[in-house]
Order: structure tokens, then sequence, then C-alpha cells
């Protein structure tokens, strides 16, 4: 499984410099006038929520496989949660700049929601693989 994490950690690390430098040219060149604080900060607190919930369903495939659909529904859940409360307080405290942060951390979830959802049905397809080859071996 720890080959599992790296290729994991080394596509999100991948995955979190490209929209750092595509969120960084974007606004820099595109929207001058749209830049607003904390943008990186909501990147990588996006990419830090999306690594810890998918160690914990990894996890969960590996452990208890019979219980990923609970688990995994779970951890969206509070991770939606946790996404709420991050940008209701950006908002309170930045109301100027709520449009185009609600935008921008929307597309950020999208990249990181879809780059999670790939992973995971990845690693779930190469663990029933493995399974079911090992079920053909023993009989």
């Amino acid at each position: 499984m720890t080959k599992d994490f790296k290729r994991f950690f080394v596509s999100a690390a991948i995955l979190l410099v490209a929209v750092v430098v595509v969120s960084e040219a974007f606004f820099l060149y595109a929207f001058e006038t749209f830049d607003f604080p904390l943008r990186i900060i909501s990147i990588l607190f996006v990419c830090v929520a999306t690594c810890a919930t998918h160690i914990w369903v990894m996890r969960t495939v590996v452990e208890n496989p019979k219980s990923f659909n609970m688990v995994f529904l779970l951890q969206t859940a509070l991770k939606l949660l946790l996404y709420l409360v991050f940008v209701a307080v950006y908002l309170y405290i930045f109301t100027e700049h709520g449009i185009p942060f609600t935008l921008h951390f929307f597309v950020v979830y999208l990249f990181f929601g879809i780059f999670e959802v790939s992973m995971i049905l990845k690693f779930i397809k190469e663990k029933s693989v493995k399974t079911s080859d090992n079920v053909e071996k023993s009989i």
C-alpha cells in the first residue's frame, strides 16, 4: 500500500503545482483587478483535505472493503462541511472578494474532486484485480 500512497502523493503534488501555476497565470494576466488574498492558501487547503480523506478511504478499502460506501459518503460530507465553513469564514472576512474567490474555490474543488475520485477508482480496480487473481490461484 505504500506504493499506492507514494503514487497518490506524487500525483497530488503535480496537480497542486499545476493548479497553482494556472491560478497565478490566470489571475495575473487575465484578471489583474480580481486578485484576492489567500488564493494559494485555499488551494493548499483543498489539497491537504483531499490527501487526508484519500488516506482514510484507501485504508478503509484495504482493512474493511464492505464499509467503503459508508466511509466514502461520510468523508465527502465532512469535507464539504469543512469547505463550507472555510468559504463562509473567508467571505465574512473578505466580503469584497466574494465572487472571484467562490468561483476560484469551486474550480479548485472540481479539479481535486475529479482527481481524487479517479485515483480511488484506480485503487479499487487494482485491489479487486489482485483479489480475483488470488481467488483464481487458490482454486
